[in-house]
């Protein structure tokens, strides 16, 4: 076998051996419909929750990819409802992830989402409806770290 060759292999060899991508799929935490474990609502949730962030965040739940917190327009936290992830705007293109909303408005998930084409948010009502919808693609899942910030807060109409 040609030395390039088989350098190139043991390379790709070593590297598919240290991915943990398959472990941070099966065990990454994520929001669950009626769970009250989060906390900090309305926060940048990746401000702790990152590869650097503090060691009690890490142990809670690790790092997030896609974070945020969800308001009824009343101002009060949602308690219920998705937040889905689509190629497209209003629900168009492919669903890339869905999230279920906690009883204290927040939506979370550790699981890899790939956001390199763009991602456009939407909000999901009870009964499965499309209720709001972002108009432009974002390349991050740090929901508040601009929506109640720079922009007006995740709100169900």
């Amino acid at each position: 076998m040609n030395k390039s060759v088989l350098v190139i292999l043991l390379i790709v060899i070593g590297i598919s051996s240290c991915s943990h991508y398959d472990d941070i799929q099966k065990t990454a935490k994520e929001s669950i419909a009626g769970d009250d474990e989060s906390h900090k609502s309305g926060q940048n949730c990746m401000s702790c929750h990152n590869a650097s962030g503090s060691n009690e965040a890490l142990q809670e739940g690790g790092w997030w990819t896609i974070a945020g917190t969800a308001y009824r327009s009343s101002g009060n936290y949602a308690k219920e409802g998705l937040v889905e992830l689509w190629t497209g705007p209003n629900r168009t293109g492919s669903l890339l992830y869905k999230l279920a909303i906690d009883e204290l408005g927040n939506f979370y998930t550790g699981k890899i989402v790939d956001f390199k084409g763009g991602a456009f948010p939407v909000l999901i009502d009870k009964n499965g409806d499309l209720n709001n919808a972002m108009q432009s693609s974002t390349l991050i899942g740090a929901c508040n770290s601009c929506h109640g910030i720079s922009t007006p807060n995740i709100s169900f109409k």
